[in-house]
């Protein structure tokens, strides 16, 4: 009785590393539902001009640009503000 009871457990532990592939099966799915929903937002993802690059200004032709833009940004707006008061509001 006693050795029955003793394989008895012995199969029960052993149980627990069966080939149950749940959990492999849970890590192996996850994120199929965010990458599926994300690609799902492209407009047109076989566009015919997906793989090309785009033509424009070179990066260091453009440095001088961006260059003239960020010192636009410099200095902070002054407070004097051009508004036209035309007296139609009752002060006088």
């Amino acid at each position: 009785m006693k050795r029955i009871l003793i394989g008895l457990i012995g199969v029960l532990l052993l149980a627990g590393c069966g080939t149950f592939n749940e959990a492999y099966m849970l890590d192996q799915e996850f994120g199929q539902a965010t990458r599926a929903a994300f690609d799902s937002q492209i407009a047109y993802p076989d566009y015919r001009y997906a793989d090309t690059n785009p033509e424009g200004m070179e990066g260091i032709n453009a440095e001088g640009v961006m260059d003239q833009y960020n010192k636009s940004y410099a200095e902070p707006p002054s407070d004097e503000v051009g508004v036209f008061e035309f007296g139609v509001t009752g002060d006088e």
